[in-house]
């Protein structure tokens, strides 16, 4: 019966759930509690008032004539947590935690996290309330020393949110839901089918048009932005730019103003740590086709910016990544040219109003101008149409690159006249040989000390991919291990590593030079760290995973008859506590033991009754919990 249920669920999860979104450095999956026979009229339910929705058209029509970025969604102060909210279930031997939300007539909803902290063998999804949009699971690969983190949007007015553990932890999740995004602007989500014009204006044409055959390189250095300033968010494009050190650091350039809202306040460092950039946001089919999985990054840092000069300089905004960029991500990392050499021809790459990516070119030479009052700052372009449409830029456009006839970026998109409606209108782009030197003398108004950091004095250089990194990573068969038992490691890192260092915390063995070390056993209670170090003929990388394995005590035999044992190991003189409840809740056993007693504990139950007990085991601050048989001899 068992096995006929686990086959049903699993066809009908292939049909509730056709689209999972796994790429947001997430571990895939399917939420446990979707299992659950429990109905979401179980679930509390968070409802927000929907904004008032002209009012927000009108403060973006206001913020066009301004220059400013594409606003997509406005966010609520939240505040919750599985403390104060949601409810909790055990399923499978985990507890499973859920809360609805609920905004009217949202296009899709995103959330922002404060004290986000997940343990080692904790996972968090986010899905839709009718199962057609799942994200997750995201994992404590996520936390951030800032305890800030933001998701990518899913789709609907409702979402559930639901983290899971062991069954073993016994305190409150550190996580706190502080924002929700309420999206007004239309998107696509993954597994959309999309037309051309869906999103942006019907003249666009999508990168996988022919008129990006010579550009694709190019056109995987180039990413979504989604933008998070105070309680608003915005559409913005960024370009992934080499540096002359050729070490892969995770530049991204888009547009000053892309950080700035209409009230003239800029973006704050907490605000950085929750943009998300989504790779490879594209189409398949130049008339369309179904929308791709999102690959997103979550989180930056202000390296420099064009800020001080406001409208008189080059409108550059130069942000590091949080996080390296994952192979499959395959990333481009895009040349730049600094020469001034009139470029006679070229594309920029774009995502107008959010959309996949688009491509708009340009045939005649680009010309020298100014966005402001001080003369040198921009080229000015003009579209040309070409084979599928009339390329031109839209709001999300700002920020992108205008690429050279040789392929290099030479300037970012600040704004003009262009779109569907005026197809030769000009369009602006900040320099990047403005941007090097020329809006100021410190290295926050400079591209040079960033881009050049060898002071190599490079006029220009070209584009790579990453095919040198090594990223250390590894897995465990399982986290939590009874004590006395043993694990398997296996590596996964990438960049064809030839060497290997591991370090178990408390294992035997606690070292090895292997790709994959075989068994560890662990004989100590407790939470464990592990290490890896992993090397290629280009460099080195780390990976340590804080209490990464839960050695948890052992209870035997089980079933048990006249008596079983807790086996806790004889390495130190804590103090123990075990507990036994029955079927119904009542206690019937209580007793404090050492750990140095012969590391086990005999517990007598041939008087009780036969029946399923649960036995509570707490040692150094851990608590473990397991079912036990109770059988007649």
């Amino acid at each position: 019966m068992k096995n006929t249920f686990v086959k049903l669920l699993a066809v009908a999860l292939c049909i509730l759930l056709p689209h999972l979104s796994f790429s947001q450095l997430s571990l895939g999956g399917v939420p446990p509690g979707i299992s659950s026979r429990s109905t979401l009229e179980a679930v509390p339910l968070i409802y927000f008032d929907k904004p008032d929705l002209s009012q927000l058209l009108r403060e973006d029509a206001e913020n066009e004539t301004m220059g400013l970025p594409e606003r997509m969604g406005v966010s609520f102060a939240a505040g919750y947590n599985a403390g104060n909210s949601g409810n909790w279930e055990i399923i499978s031997g985990r507890r499973i935690w859920k809360l609805q939300i609920d905004v009217p007539d949202a296009v899709g909803i995103g959330l922002y996290f404060s004290d986000f902290s997940l343990h080692e063998d904790a996972l968090m999804y986010i899905y839709s309330a009718d199962y057609s949009h799942v994200i997750g699971g995201f994992s404590s690969q996520n936390n951030h020393p800032s305890g800030l983190f933001a998701t990518e949007i899913v789709k609907g007015s409702r979402i559930i949110i639901e983290y899971s553990e062991p069954v073993f932890y016994n305190d409150k999740p550190d996580f706190t839901i502080s924002e929700v995004l309420y999206v007004y602007r239309s998107m696509l989500f993954p597994g959309d089918n999309s037309s051309r014009e869906v999103l942006s204006g019907a003249c666009q044409v999508n990168t996988s048009c022919a008129e990006g055959n010579n550009w694709r390189d190019h056109i995987k250095s180039v990413v979504r932005i989604r933008i998070k300033n105070g309680f608003s968010a915005y559409w913005c494009t960024g370009t992934l730019v080499n540096n002359t050190a050729i070490d892969f650091e995770p530049f991204v350039l888009t547009a000053d103003h892309c950080a700035r809202d209409g009230s003239g306040d800029y973006a704050n460092a907490d605000d950085l740590l929750q943009w998300v950039f989504s790779f490879q946001y594209e189409l398949p089919d130049c008339d369309g086709g179904t929308a791709p999985l999102n690959k997103t990054l979550t989180g930056a840092v202000k390296i420099s910016s064009s800020t001080p000069t406001l409208n008189n300089g080059s409108d550059f905004y130069l942000v590091l990544l949080n996080d390296d960029i994952p192979p499959s991500y395959e990333a481009f990392y895009a040349g730049w040219d600094i020469s001034e050499t009139t470029s006679p021809s070229g594309v920029s790459i774009h995502h107008p109003s959010g959309d996949y990516k688009k491509i708009s070119t340009y045939n005649s030479p680009l010309i020298n101008d100014q966005w402001g009052s001080n003369p040198g700052t921009h080229y000015r372009v003009v579209w040309t149409e070409t084979a599928n449409g009339h390329g031109t830029t839209e709001g999300g456009s700002s920020g992108s690159p205008i690429f050279s006839n040789k392929g290099r970026i030479i300037g970012q998109l600040t704004g003009g006249e262009s779109g569907c409606y005026n197809l030769t209108g000009p369009d602006f782009y900040g320099k990047m040989a403005y941007s090097w030197l020329s809006n100021g003398t410190h290295d926050s108004l400079r591209l040079q000390p960033w881009l050049d950091p060898i002071n190599s004095g490079q006029q220009f250089i070209n584009g790579n991919y990453n095919d040198k990194q090594v990223l250390a990573r590894f897995l465990a068969d399982t986290n939590v291990v009874g004590i006395g038992n043993s694990l398997i490691f296996s590596d996964i890192s990438t960049g064809n590593p030839i060497s290997w260092k591991w370090t178990f915390e408390s294992g035997d063995p606690a070292t090895s030079t292997q790709r994959d070390p075989g068994s560890i056993r662990y004989d100590r209670l407790g939470k464990f760290s592990v290490t890896l170090v992993v090397t290629n003929e280009f460099g080195t990388d780390s990976l340590t995973r804080e209490d990464f394995i839960t050695v948890v005590p052992g209870v035997f035999p089980n079933p048990a008859n006249d008596y079983f044992y807790i086996l806790t190991g004889t390495e130190t003189s804590e103090k123990c506590n075990v507990s036994v409840i029955d079927a119904q809740g009542r206690t019937v056993f209580v007793e404090n033991f050492s750990q140095s007693s012969g590391g086990f504990y005999k517990v007598s139950c041939e008087n009780w009754p036969s029946g399923v007990y649960v036995v509570m085991v707490d040692c150094n601050e851990l608590s473990y919990r397991e079912k036990l048989i109770k059988v007649k001899p």
